[in-house]
C-alpha cells in the first residue's frame, strides 16, 4: 500500500475511534462535571458542551473521508505510475 494511503487509513481509524469515545463517554462526564461544579459554572459547562458537539460532528465524518481518500489513492496510484512510465523523459 502506498504510504499516503496507509497514513490516511491510520488517521481515519484513529479519528473514528476517538469520535466514538467522545460520542459515548463525554455526555456522562459532562453531566458529572455539571453536578460537581454546580450552577455557578453553567457558562463553562455550556462552552465545553458546545466544543464537544463540534468535535462529535467533525471526528467521525473526517475519519470516514480519510478512509475514502485512501481508497481513491489506492485506485489511482497505479494509473499515475503507469502514465508516468509511458511518457517520454524529455531528453
Amino acid at each position: 500500500m502506498e504510504s499516503a494511503a496507509k497514513k490516511c487509513v491510520q488517521w481515519g481509524i484513529a479519528l473514528i475511534v476517538a469520535g466514538g469515545f467522545v460520542l459515548v463517554l463525554l455526555p456522562p462526564l459532562l453531566g458529572l462535571l455539571a453536578e460537581a461544579v454546580g450552577p455557578s459554572a453553567s457558562i463553562g459547562v455550556g462552552a465545553i458542551e458546545l466544543l464537544a458537539g463540534l468535535i462529535r460532528w467533525a471526528l467521525i465524518p473526517m475519519g470516514t473521508t480519510l478512509i475514502g481518500a485512501a481508497v481513491v489513492i489506492r485506485v489511482l496510484a497505479p494509473e499515475l505510475q503507469r502514465s508516468s512510465e509511458t511518457q517520454p523523459s524529455g531528453r
